[in-house]
């Protein structure tokens, strides 16, 4: 069987478990989103957004896939992330539109509940300056929005008084300034759940900031790779990330998959084209851990085109 990876992150690709739903399978060339994974405790399923199917909700063995009713209007967006919360007391989806300049709020059955469209800040204000968000990130009642495909402030929102508070951050193309992003593509939690990992795509880096903006610290990737997201996990009481590239540093290759210990060294490279031979696997948009069972299984989009797979540890 093939493998791919290094050290005790060798991964195969589970070819059972590519179970997009048939009336999905038409519009999945254009999949362009990312994976939330519902981590209560006896929940497990993963959801995704299908740009013209809506939501797609993953059973927590993988072995299931459901479309998920949503309004009408939303069904053709996309949404370019999907997270999980807590809004007015229900176990929510929070879903940046990149392309609507909105980021919804749904119910786990697809109910809309609030949209929060463009901040109210002059920033915002300026001719030219355009709000697309590619991802969020929650602390509490404050909900934070990437501006990745606009102008790279990270907002945040109040969700007890559906406002929003402010915003830091802002557009740079030097990779030596902190604090602000040239494309601030996804975002995550880190371990300690008190600061926010920030993927600055083109400059390859991941930034730590507080959650008041001041960066604590930047971490390289390989020059050239363009990291999508980041994504953290505890195996064996250490732990580790997992960060999907679009682009790999030799532009001929095709884009890997890092898996990174806690000082955010690469530990091992994953190449689903290259060595499994995932043929649409060309660029990596969004891959997180999934956890079933004694099972260590990573879900992976691609983009442009768009596919779903699955890869599963050794």
């Amino acid at each position: 069987m093939k493998t791919t990876g290094q050290g005790s992150f060798v991964f195969v690709h589970n070819e059972d478990l590519r179970t997009v739903p048939e009336s999905a399978l038409s519009v999945e060339i254009n999949l362009h989103g990312g994976f939330a994974v519902d981590k209560r405790p006896s929940e497990g399923a993963a959801y995704y957004g299908m740009p013209g199917r809506g939501l797609i909700r993953v059973s927590p063995d993988l072995s299931q896939q459901q479309v998920i009713d949503i309004p009408d209007d939303l069904r053709p967006l996309n949404f370019h992330s999907t997270k999980i919360g807590l809004f007015d007391g229900k176990t929510s989806l929070f879903l940046p539109a990149n392309e609507d300049a909105k980021v919804a709020i749904l119910t786990l059955d697809g109910d809309l509940q609030y949209v929060f469209n463009t901040p109210e800040f002059d920033e915002y204000r300026k001719e030219g300056v355009a709000f697309n968000p590619t991802d969020t990130a929650l602390i509490g009642d404050t909900l934070y929005v990437a501006d990745g495909y606009g102008a790279n402030y990270i907002s945040t929102a109040d969700l007890e008084d559906r406002a929003w508070t402010g915003l830091f951050g802002g557009k740079t193309e030097d990779a030596t300034e902190l604090g602000k992003y040239e494309t601030a593509h996804g975002l995550n939690l880190t371990p300690d759940q008190q600061s926010i990992a920030i993927a600055d795509r083109p400059l390859a880096r991941i930034q730590i900031s507080s959650p008041t903006g001041s960066v604590a610290v930047s971490h390289g990737l390989p020059e050239g790779s363009w990291p999508c997201g980041i994504d953290f996990t505890q195996i064996g009481g250490e732990w580790f990330a997992v960060v999907g590239s679009l682009e790999h540093p030799d532009k001929s290759r095709p884009a890997p998959i890092y898996i990174l210990d806690a000082a955010y060294n690469v530990v091992s490279t994953l190449r689903p084209k290259e060595d499994l031979g995932i043929d649409r696997a060309d660029h990596l948009h969004n891959v997180v851990w999934h956890e079933h069972g004694a099972h260590t299984f990573l879900l992976c989009q691609s983009w442009n085109p768009g596919y779903y797979f699955v890869l599963q540890m050794e």
